[in-house]
């Protein structure tokens, strides 16, 4: 039976990155996505590239019939690792926010996050081996206003991990939550949000590529909760240590000053 790395949210970006990533360590892929010219445009160049096999599936997970259709089609097939990256956000307060796309967003980001995992995992637990990558956010820790509801499920995916990762000991299935701050892909653009992607210093955009590489050095070592940049790690103390009206305060200016809506 082949076995493969199943990437969602694969199109661009960090699953992207991390399809690249697993293709060169030998695996063959299963990524999955929405926009059906530009992810088989970019299966087709990681074929090329890496000479592996490439499955792609063209499916919406904010949905139930969209986890069907996968798990459907992960049928005799392997998955030896996981990464759970699909997702997006809102630039909008919680009560502005359209409830059609609050319930997708939660939808995506954490019942489709365990219903694949669960369904995955059985497979890992019966060959004793796996790895399953769930990709957070430094929001995860460090809420700011207007995006509360995906800082929340972003928590929900760390926390998760966490348990996930206790639950596991003792056998030779690894789990990481990967919590980046900023990142230059296309999430804020298709979520309406306005950054200035050429800041720099601490608070700049990395490349996915970048990320994924780091990320990986500290999957090497063990590392559980990854938060793969200084301004993500800096943020979570701050939101841990300082006191809340003095960060509640922070937050707003930092958002203010840094991220607004189109």
């Amino acid at each position: 039976m082949e076995h493969y790395a199943l990437i969602t949210g694969a199109t661009s970006g960090l699953g992207l990155a991390y399809a690249k990533w697993f293709a060169g360590k030998g695996y063959n892929l299963i990524m999955t996505g929405r926009r059906k010219e530009v992810i088989e445009r970019r299966a087709q160049e990681i074929k090329d590239k890496y000479a592996c096999k490439v499955i792609v599936i063209l499916v919406d997970l904010a949905s139930e019939g969209g986890i069907r259709k996968l798990l459907a089609s992960l049928e005799g097939r392997e998955v030896h690792v996981l990464v759970n990256n699909a997702g997006f956000g809102f630039r909008t307060s919680f009560s502005d926010t359209d409830i059609d796309g609050l319930k997708r967003l939660i939808y995506l980001q954490t019942t489709a996050v365990a219903e694949i995992t669960h369904h995955v995992l059985k497979g890992m637990k019966e060959r004793n081996k796996g790895i399953i990558i769930n990709i957070s956010s430094d929001g995860a820790f460090a809420v700011v206003p207007g995006n509360v509801t995906y800082a929340a499920s972003k928590r929900f995916i760390a926390t998760l991990t966490e348990g996930l990762h206790m639950e596991l000991m003792g056998t030779e299935i690894r789990v990481q939550a990967v919590c980046p701050g900023f990142v230059d892909t296309d999430f804020h653009e298709n979520n309406g949000m306005h950054v200035d992607k050429t800041r720099k210093g601490m608070f700049g955009f990395r490349q996915p590529e970048d990320v994924v590489d780091e990320a990986m050095k500290e999957f090497e070592k063990g590392k559980v909760i990854c938060i793969p940049d200084k301004a993500g790690k800096l943020v979570k103390a701050m939101a841990e240590y300082m006191p809340k009206r003095i960060y509640y305060r922070f937050a707003n200016d930092f958002v203010n000053k840094n991220i607004r809506k189109n």
